[in-house]
């Protein structure tokens, strides 16, 4: 190991969950660690190519509440796939739901999407102005996941905002994205946190940043779809952490119980990234202490 080891964050996928990267970036950033490369995967592909676009948080921040705000945004669609605890509310607040998941579901038999495909473009086309994946030596790779065959797809080069499609096309809700033969779906199927496209790109030393979900203990499991869903919810996390342990550091927010659609939770989001990423400052100093100096380290601790 070098004394200067290649630095990559990787940051996963998981919706509106995904502002959570913005704080936790903004923490390493005042720690003084800018990364040589940072990839992404979902929302995280989104979250990489505005960074590497402004160079900073703060335009970050900027550009997506800027687009909350827009029409762009409205018409997309995503208050429509939350579907809320039906536990308390009135009786006819209960039944407007019960319509509204009948609706989600005839979509669903009718077309590859909820989220018409045009619509998501328009949105990261919005975000993303520039076909960029580098800057000041930061560079920046995407993944996604090839629906027929299960493989990962790599990109570090070519059309950005057709790469972050294809890396935000998740299934039942965006439809999948041709390219070069193949039906890409959404890069969390495959890895939720980019970690080895990071080592993949020369990375010795990864930060992952997870905003998936959480096991929820208590979820309701009173009916075959509820069973269903914990079931793959607990198969999806534990095969999550057993990929998050090839990282060197993992950066974890707590999110129990919150739906990926839920934007109107920016803020809070953020502030559960800066909060998980503070949480981990000395094991960040430690680890990058003996990534840098490994015989020292044996001898000698940052700390003393």
């Amino acid at each position: 190991m070098r004394n200067k080891p290649v630095i990559a964050v990787a940051l996963g996928g998981g919706g509106a969950r995904g502002f959570a990267h913005l704080g936790a970036l903004q923490v390493l950033s005042e720690l003084g660690i800018h990364p040589d490369i940072i990839t992404g995967s979902s929302f995280g592909s989104i979250g990489g190519a505005l960074y590497i676009k402004h160079g900073h948080i703060d335009g970050c921040v900027e550009d997506l509440k800027a687009l909350l705000k827009t029409d762009l945004f409205k018409k997309l669609g995503t208050g429509n796939i939350h579907v809320q605890d039906r536990q308390g509310g009135s009786f006819w607040h209960q039944a407007a739901q019960l319509v509204q998941d009948r609706i989600i579901i005839n979509l669903a038999q009718s077309r590859p999407g909820l989220i018409r495909i045009e619509k998501l473009r328009q949105v990261t086309e919005f975000l993303i102005t520039e076909n960029r994946w580098e800057r000041d030596g930061i560079r920046l790779g995407i993944v996604a996941t090839d629906l027929k065959t299960g493989e990962d797809v790599y990109f570090t080069d070519g059309d950005l905002v057709t790469s972050i499609l294809a890396s935000s096309a998740i299934p039942g809700f965006v439809p999948p994205v041709a390219f070069n033969g193949r039906v890409l779906v959404d890069g969390g199927v495959t890895q939720q946190v980019p970690i080895r496209l990071a080592r993949k790109m020369g990375a010795d030393f990864v930060i992952a940043i997870d905003v998936g979900q959480s096991i929820n203990p208590s979820a309701r499991v009173d009916n075959a779809m509820a069973i269903m869903s914990q079931a793959e919810g607990i198969k999806s996390y534990h095969y999550r952490m057993m990929l998050n342990r090839e990282a060197d550091v993992l950066v974890m927010p707590s999110f129990i119980g919150i739906h990926w659609s839920e934007f109107s939770r920016a803020e809070e989001f953020i502030n559960s990234g800066k909060i998980a990423a503070e949480s981990k400052i000395a094991e960040i100093k430690t680890r990058l202490f003996q990534a840098r100096h490994p015989f020292l380290s044996k001898i000698w601790h940052p700390e003393n």
